[in-house]
């Protein structure tokens, strides 16, 4: 499938975009924001859907929220356990040094 940006460079708005959502950054590649855009047109003509823009922004919120929620939670459990490390290489240390 030809893709609708052939260039082989990638910008660093890019790589945000990538770092943001893989998904749109890949389909935005693809099909391009034009195409994309004409596609959920069509899609919400067929199934009747209404403001549905207001509700796919409220679910990326949800979405990226709960991401971060994730992150943050797995950043402080990271931070937690380099405490304990050093704790007990401190205690082993000290422990070492008692008997020499």
């Amino acid at each position: 499938m030809k893709m609708h940006n052939d260039s082989k460079t990638i910008s660093a708005g890019e790589i945000n975009k990538f770092i943001y959502c893989p998904y749109q950054w890949y389909y935005t590649r693809l099909y391009g924001s034009d195409k994309l855009r004409e596609l959920v047109k069509e899609r919400n003509k067929n199934y009747g859907y209404e403001n549905i823009t207001q509700n796919n922004f409220d679910r990326g919120n949800r979405f990226h929220a709960q991401y971060h929620r994730y992150y943050k939670i797995k950043n402080r459990i990271k931070f937690i356990f380099l405490i304990i490390c050093a704790i007990a290489i401190a205690a082993i240390i000290i422990w070492v040094m008692q008997y020499e």
